[in-house]
């Protein structure tokens, strides 16, 4: 009998703690649930309203030739959040006219506060905490090349793999895209040269609106390297246009600092947000050929 009232006991003291844990009202009359409709459909998938990883957005690169690994810590800067995330690329050739890359944001710390959390409709009423991201394998194959120039067709394809949805840090959908990129060199020197490249596609992903369940969007981005020498500065341009017209039009400028050592390439970086993307990115990594 004193094991039986040890678990009605234990019953009484959950039982409450229990709806505590699921009480959302405050969501309930914040955003002024009718009562039926699911959560998810008042979330915004779209750049301005989501994390700064939740919409990964291609570089005009050229072909890689050689197995690389990329480890960068990034810190995020935007009114009324705190967040920063690892992220990891790995990429390796296949062949001489093809490669592949996979990367992701295996960890990512933010907190919002609640001016922002209201804004994103986000379902936590403290969002505080760590997330993982999506994994986005991109597929890179030459169609043509000489000795200044380059041609490539990609396809990226976002797993829907990514935590945190109810917090708008991932979007937990699909997306792809389908871009061609091409780049020109010159060599000035034995020291100095540069290159630049142009991309130009379609960036696709799934929504949870009712009448919209995809939108589709124009991909473009521009590049300009410099070298001399170890060192290199490189700046991008970057993004693409939604039709919702839902803060799905972002647009991101960067500008890269690197110095190669041995068969490492040590470099800073800071991103800023022109459109429709509400963080200012400082980046730090170092990516490795091997």
């Amino acid at each position: 009998m004193r094991s039986c009232s040890w678990k009605y006991l234990l019953l009484i003291f959950c039982f409450p703690l229990n709806l505590v844990a699921q009480d959302f009202s405050w969501w309930n009359d914040t955003h002024q649930w009718d009562g039926s409709t699911h959560w998810s459909s008042y979330i915004k998938l779209s750049p301005a309203f989501m994390g700064p990883n939740a919409f990964p957005i291609p570089f005009a690169e050229k072909l890689t030739r050689t197995n690389q690994f990329d480890f960068r810590f990034n810190t995020h800067s935007s009114i009324g959040e705190t967040s920063w995330d690892i992220y990891t690329r790995f990429a390796f050739p296949l062949g001489d006219k093809a490669a592949i890359k996979i990367e992701m944001n295996p960890i990512e710390y933010f907190e919002m506060d609640a001016s922002v959390r209201d804004e994103r409709v986000a379902r936590d009423e403290f969002p505080k905490g760590y997330a993982s991201g999506d994994v986005l394998v991109e597929m890179n194959a030459l169609i043509f090349e000489n000795d200044k120039q380059q041609l490539l067709f990609n396809v990226g394809l976002k797993t829907a793999s990514g935590t945190q949805f109810r917090n708008a840090r991932y979007t937990d959908s699909p997306a792809y895209y389908l871009d061609l990129s091409y780049r020109i060199e010159k060599q000035y020197s034995e020291s100095l040269s540069y290159d630049a490249g142009i991309l130009l596609g379609l960036y696709v992903w799934q929504t949870y609106m009712i009448n919209n369940r995809q939108n589709d969007a124009i991909l473009a981005a521009l590049s300009f390297n410099l070298y001399y020498k170890d060192y290199s500065v490189c700046q991008n341009l970057r993004g693409f246009k939604g039709y919702l017209n839902n803060g799905d039009q972002p647009l991101l400028y960067a500008l890269k600092i690197s110095k190669n050592w041995n068969a490492h390439q040590f470099y800073v970086a800071q991103q800023i947000t022109l459109h429709d993307y509400p963080y200012h990115t400082t980046q730090f990594g170092v990516k490795r050929s091997f």
